[in-house]
């Protein structure tokens, strides 16, 4: 499951899914910046909802009356290899 995605104009730049948050390696290489690395699903499922919660309360401050999106969980349409650590 895919918890957080970049894009921009050219597709998607990063992600972080289970590759990352079930990770067994020390080094984390996708767009969470480590806050997901190896803690398993559900840890990772609270920090980005605590991470979006963040997100939200900060552009609320720098941009009153603008409206913001964050997109929610969602199965993927692929399923990821299994076994491949990040």
């Amino acid at each position: 499951m895919t918890l957080i995605s970049v894009h921009n104009s050219e597709g998607c730049v990063g992600r972080c899914n289970s590759k990352c948050y079930n990770a067994t390696g020390p080094v984390c290489t996708c767009c969470c910046g480590g806050m997901n690395h190896g803690k398993g699903l559900q840890q990772a499922i609270e920090n980005t909802a605590g991470h979006a919660t963040r997100l939200m309360e900060e552009w609320g401050r720098d941009k009153p009356g603008e409206n913001i999106q964050i997109g929610s969980l969602q199965e993927e349409l692929f399923p990821e290899e299994e076994g491949v650590a990040v």
